[in-house]
């Protein structure tokens, strides 16, 4: 839930997985062990244990640099594009808070929209192109880009700015709570989201926003 602070809201801050997007990584790792002697409880402990996907999403490897680790340590059959499409194969919307980001954006304050999201260079490709959604928002602010990942400070002294509003201006949605309170710490007005998406609205309509 949010910290309760006197101030109008001025800009909506969104994570991506897990908010605007459900992700589920069990079909991929299916479909990679048909290319590799592991099968798919094995991937996935190498995905969770490994920490491969931390560096990529902090933008300090490429894609290929990525695919290559991956494909040696599970000894992949797989070229670059076949690996892409099984890596980008795990989204689906969610409707409603996509609804929300539309109805937000029509909204006569003129809320100020921005994405802040632990993403890597071939998802987010995927998705820019996939979900128009994505094309709503003022700003982007992505790990690999900025080079660091949530909850590191930096990150959200980035989103702040983009959001040119104050801290205590900014309502900010994510799905976990050590975020979540990693940004009420410097003073953002935060939402842990765990799909209940009518005990959102309902919080953001106590807040003035909706």
């Amino acid at each position: 839930m949010s910290r309760k602070k006197t101030g109008e809201i001025r800009a909506v801050l969104f994570d991506l997985g897990k908010v605007l997007l459900h992700f589920n990584f069990d079909p991929a790792f299916k479909r990679l062990a048909r290319s590799s002697p592991f099968g798919a409880k094995d991937i996935e402990d190498y995905f969770v244990t490994s920490g491969v996907e931390v560096p990529y999403d902090g933008g300090k490897v490429s894609s290929r640099f990525f695919y290559r680790q991956v494909k040696t340590a599970l000894r992949l059959r797989l070229g670059f594009e076949g690996f892409r499409r099984v890596w980008n194969g795990i989204f689906t919307p969610n409707a409603d808070m996509i609804a929300l980001v539309r109805r937000l954006r029509r909204h006569k304050k003129g809320y100020r929209l921005v994405l802040i999201s632990n993403t890597n260079a071939m998802h987010y490709d995927h998705l820019r192109k996939r979900y128009a959604v994505l094309g709503l928002f003022d700003r982007h602010v992505l790990s690999f880009r900025e080079k660091r990942r949530k909850p590191d400070e930096k990150i959200y002294r980035t989103a702040i700015r983009a959001c040119r509003a104050r801290p205590e201006e900014i309502f900010y949605i994510d799905d976990r709570a050590d975020l979540t309170g990693a940004a009420a710490e410097i003073g953002l007005r935060t939402h842990t989201f765990k799909n209940d998406v009518p005990a959102l609205l309902a919080e953001m309509k106590e807040l003035g926003i909706l």
